[in-house]
């Protein structure tokens, strides 16, 4: 089950980009969380949240708000999935990468996968469960088994229970899931360095390593047109694809007919 948070201000910037991309190749087990409905999206593959959430912001109220209805989702279609994962709407998953990655564990067991969101491990100061833990950016993508969202249930009830307790704690919503996951339940991270949010720039910065391993990983992290790679190859006009994502996903699926064409013209348009 692959969950993508979105807001409406971000559907014609960021989102027709994953619609255009990788959603089409696994539409049928996407589903959305928004504050309105996105274009063209069945309805039933969408959850709501402006009215229980208010405004979308960076608070830590409106991210737990939204975070929880990840889990309101995945309950209404547990029966029908082994994994859920989570994404923001400026990335872009290798479908293929990460089912063969999943395929290779088991579901009933605890994980909790994605990609450390700083060097070191987190220090709780407070006195009680006091100590370190790591936590993974939503913003890279998270993937939990259907064990651990079984396990996580109590916590994830309601809304008004998870929001309390990002509040309590003070921490945002990846934070305070990590929190949860390993002082209540004993989980801890997995750490999958093929995980990539747009925090993270040097695989777009360093050419050679990005050519020796860019189809090997699971998710790419796109932001702002000025902070893509510039020198990831213009397949597409920049008006259509100004974060380059149709363009990667080509590079990805050379064997589509379109890419075949673009990629083609590319290579013969350079060639001196």
């Amino acid at each position: 089950m692959y969950v993508v948070r979105t807001v409406s201000k971000y559907h014609s910037s960021r989102l027709v980009y994953l619609l255009q991309t990788w959603i089409p190749l696994v539409h049928e087990d996407v589903y959305f969380v928004s504050d309105i409905y996105p274009p063209n999206i069945t309805r039933t593959h969408v959850i709501l949240t402006e009215t229980t959430c208010g405004p979308s912001s960076h608070s830590v109220r409106s991210l737990c708000c939204q975070t929880t209805h990840d889990f309101i989702l995945y309950r209404r279609y547990e029966s029908q999935y082994d994994w859920f994962c989570h994404f923001d709407d400026d990335q872009y998953v290798h479908t293929d990468n990460l089912r063969e990655y999943l395929s290779k564990l088991n579901f009933n067991y605890p994980y909790y996968i994605g990609r450390n969101s700083w060097n070191i491990s987190f220090k709780r100061r407070k006195k009680s469960h006091s100590g370190r833990f790591w936590f993974a950016t939503l913003g890279a993508g998270v993937c939990l088994s259907k064990r651990t969202l079984h396990m996580l249930e109590p916590y994830t009830r309601t809304v008004s229970q998870f929001i309390d307790g990002c509040q309590r704690e003070y921490y945002p919503d990846d934070i305070y899931l990590a929190f949860l996951l390993k002082n209540y339940l004993n989980i801890s991270l997995t750490k999958n360095f093929r995980f990539h949010s747009h925090l993270e720039r040097p695989l777009f910065n360093d050419k050679q390593e990005f050519i020796n391993t860019f189809d090997q990983q699971i998710t790419f992290g796109f932001r702002l047109p000025q902070e893509v790679s510039q020198y990831l190859p213009n397949l597409f006009s920049k008006d259509i694809d100004p974060l380059r994502m149709r363009t990667l996903h080509c590079l990805l699926y050379a064997q589509l007919k379109d890419c075949q064409k673009r990629i083609q013209n590319y290579v013969f348009n350079t060639v001196e």
